[in-house]
């Protein structure tokens, strides 16, 4: 358990997309916690990410100003933790969101704020900031730093948030299916642990919160995959769905199948769906 006491599964709860920042540095030894939890957690492949830091407002605000506007989008934030492909490739991606969203979850468990920029920034510029090697790619920046305790910061990242539709999620009956592509699924006499890993994956964020995956329930595993190519998205809920499982006990491990046909066939995919992976408990 982290400073504060907050457990996993409360920040899973509790984290939300910080678009305005305080004018203070995180201190040094909470930025090293990080980054060493980005260098000592689990991979999914075998092509894993770094992450790198870019401080300084006048440095991030160079990174997030993509084109006119942008930058107001997220405002002020001290730091950025910048995604580092080592190539570019899907698996590659899945890596990314599924390392980068632990190292989300445990800033938000120090009681700092984050929030995921996969489009509106400038990856040449972060990749310069960072000093990429030949083939690696800038692939996603996450705002980091305190969220701002004014009144207008406050709204402005309320305000952007539900233009962005943070506010609005699908229920789990929309985004879970038993045994098969578009059976019915229902919480209801399902597996209350389940359910509530479920609940936790149902939290996770996604680019314009399009929530693009899906969960099939079989027997003897669990399988993912999405309704349109976002593998960082499925990344980051497989981290959520990951840590809640092992919250409650349930430990158990993901095996990456990306655009598996075979996995596809299993779970009756429809035609466009991209087969991503199973859990299976250990």
């Amino acid at each position: 358990m982290s400073e504060g006491g907050m457990d996993v599964l409360a920040a899973i709860r509790q984290r939300v997309s910080v678009r305005s920042y305080e004018d203070c540095l995180v201190e040094p030894a909470l930025l090293d916690r990080l980054l060493d939890l980005a260098d000592t957690v689990d991979h999914l492949t075998s092509v894993p990410p770094r992450v790198a830091l870019l401080s300084g407002v006048e440095r991030t605000r160079r990174v997030l100003t993509y084109m006119i506007g942008s930058y107001g989008l997220v405002q002020n934030p001290p730091h950025l933790l910048v995604g580092v492909l080592p190539e570019e490739s899907g698996a590659a991606r899945l890596d990314l969101g599924y390392v980068l969203e632990q190292v989300v979850l445990e800033a938000t468990r120090m009681r700092l704020g984050t929030c995921w920029v996969t489009g509106s920034y400038d990856a040449q510029r972060a990749g310069e900031a960072v000093e990429l090697a030949v083939g690696e790619v800038a692939a996603a920046v996450c705002a980091l730093g305190y969220p701002a305790t004014g009144r207008w910061g406050r709204f402005h990242s309320r305000a952007v948030r539900r233009l962005a539709g943070g506010h609005r999620r699908k229920p789990l009956t929309g985004i879970v299916f038993s045994g098969r592509w578009g059976k019915p699924w229902s919480p209801e006499g399902a597996d209350p642990t389940l359910v509530t890993i479920l609940e936790h994956a149902r939290l996770s964020p996604s680019a314009h919160n399009h929530q693009p995956w899906r969960f099939i329930v079989r027997p003897d595993r669990l399988a993912l995959a999405l309704v349109r190519p976002a593998p960082i998205d499925a990344g980051i809920v497989m981290a959520h769905f990951s840590l809640a499982s092992s919250a409650l006990g349930r430990e158990g491990q993901w095996e990456v199948r990306l655009e598996d046909a075979a996995l596809a066939r299993e779970c009756g995919l429809p035609r466009g769906t991209i087969p991503v992976a199973t859990f299976q408990r250990i």
